[in-house]
């Protein structure tokens, strides 16, 4: 899997669209690899033209294009994408009907997955069923957009061509303070707000961002600014707030008070960027974070902002956060209810966000979580070893008891294994890395905690149905 370079697609996407200019300066780009020219002004036949584009693109670039010649957007972006790749598709005008009915639902802009199968479910799985369908059988399906729907249905679409000279859309907010500051920690947190919104708005508009940009006005309104590239567009506000961090100090280079800060988001993509492969665990978690992040979106916009809130929004209502002393038991931010303490008590199943869906905490947060609640020790059970190093690193050095398991299901079973020594891990390992684990002769070196008696004949005497209390163990 090759890692992106969106430097190179930018380019790439210019010298592509710049061969279009030398026909017609009507040149709408609506993403980096996707746009329409209008030919109408042209005196030479629009075939012709495409095809020497075409050419051109294939012969400099080394790259394939598809194109498609019709009289709308509507019909000219479907011809484009029927026969991908390297498609060439003219429709005649007059011949929009006759091309558009025989295809399936799914080609008209916003059919989507869930849509087509609405229509499908109603009895309207071509264009030309859609065609034919009452518009207020449409709307009672689809809601406002029927009537839309059956304009493109029909090979209508008054959608004007929009230049790319035009100015490109970015999204920015700043903030000026009552009173000038030099307290890097609430600029920062405002800087954090200013992203939560902004990319609420982005994910709204369903687009992608790379580029960000801070700037700073002093006391005595100077400003300065500084701005950097992700490699690749996104739409979480959590992939900018370390670089916000970086980018704020960069900035601020003058070291007085600041009277405003900006945030300005820039380099605007149309949708998603989605990697082909969703493989390695930090694209699996990209995808969790992009769910609870519309999770989140859906109940700010039901009961508004305050209804979740983020660390940095407590800075700004002047709540701060102060790191525990050794000889003091911290207090509890947020208490769900009020118990005290077991000091006895150790938790002998707990995910991390190495379990992936099953958690979000990371194995450095269990730890404080286990050393907040002065715990003796705690388990970490993913049903896989991959924060084990972590995970024990993290523990040994706040005081703590790394215990490592692993959650497993054998001959239908639940289990929990415990590591003892070396050989046991050897053995834990062989068992999650095996398609069919087999616990004859791989239980040296590990303890064993279920809710059934199937395994026990393989731990005589170290197996336990207890799972709240880990005094044995």
């Amino acid at each position: 899997v090759l890692p992106g370079d969106f430097e190179k697609y930018e380019r790439f996407s210019q010298w592509m669209f710049s061969y279009a200019y030398d026909f017609t300066p009507d040149v709408e780009q609506s993403s980096i690899d996707e746009g329409y020219f209008d030919l109408t002004a042209v005196r030479k036949p629009a075939v012709e033209v495409a095809t020497k584009i075409r050419d051109a693109i294939g012969q400099s670039l080394k790259i394939s294009v598809s194109e498609g010649i019709g009289v709308n957007k509507l019909v000219s972006q479907i011809a484009s994408k029927l026969n991908k790749p390297a498609a060439f598709t003219h429709i005649p005008a007059g011949a929009e009907i006759a091309f558009l009915h025989p295809l399936p639902n799914k080609w008209l802009p916003g059919i989507g997955p869930k849509n087509a199968e609405r229509l499908n479910a109603a009895g309207l799985a071509r264009i030309g069923q859609i065609a034919q369908t009452p518009v207020d059988l449409l709307e009672l399906l689809m809601g406002r957009p029927g009537l839309v729907l059956r304009q493109f249905a029909n090979g209508i679409d008054e959608r004007p061509l929009v230049p790319v000279s035009a100015p490109a859309k970015s999204y920015g907010e700043q903030q000026t303070f009552e009173a000038d500051q030099t307290d890097e920690e609430l600029i920062e947190a405002t800087l954090r707000t200013m992203a939560d919104n902004l990319m609420a708005a982005v994910r709204a508009d369903e687009k992608t961002v790379r580029t960000l940009t801070v700037k700073v006005r002093y006391n005595d309104f100077a400003e300065d600014q500084c701005g950097e590239s992700l490699t690749e567009p996104t739409d979480l506000e959590t992939d900018l707030y370390s670089l916000l961090h970086t980018l704020l100090r960069k900035a601020w280079k003058r070291r007085v008070s600041l009277r405003m800060v900006s945030l300005k988001l820039s380099n605007v993509y149309d949708g998603l960027f989605r990697a082909e492969l969703s493989l390695d665990t930090s694209t699996k978690q990209q995808e969790a974070r992009r769910r609870l992040a519309a999770a989140v979106d859906e109940l700010r916009q039901k009961n508004g902002k305050g209804v979740i809130l983020r660390g940095h929004d407590f800075v700004l209502k002047g709540v701060r956060v102060e790191a525990p002393k050794a000889s003091a038991r911290p207090a509890l931010n947020i208490v769900v209810r009020k118990q005290p303490t077991i000091a006895t008590y150790v938790p002998l199943n707990v995910h991390s966000h190495y379990s992936f869906l099953d958690s979000t905490l990371s194995p450095a947060a269990i730890v404080a979580l286990a050393k907040q609640h002065q715990l003796p020790a705690i388990a970490l059970t993913d049903p896989n070893l991959h924060g084990a190093v972590e995970f024990s690193r993290e523990a040994k050095k706040a005081g703590v008891k790394p215990i490592i398991g692993a959650e497993l299901r054998l001959e239908g079973q639940p289990l929990w294994l415990y590591v003892q020594n070396a050989a046991g891990y050897h053995h834990l390992c062989r068992l999650l890395s095996s398609p069919k684990p087999r616990l004859k002769g791989m239980t040296e070196g590990l303890l064993a905690v279920g809710t059934e008696e199937g395994h026990a004949q393989y731990f005589p005497s170290r197996y336990y149905r207890a799972v709240s209390h880990g005094e044995e163990l």
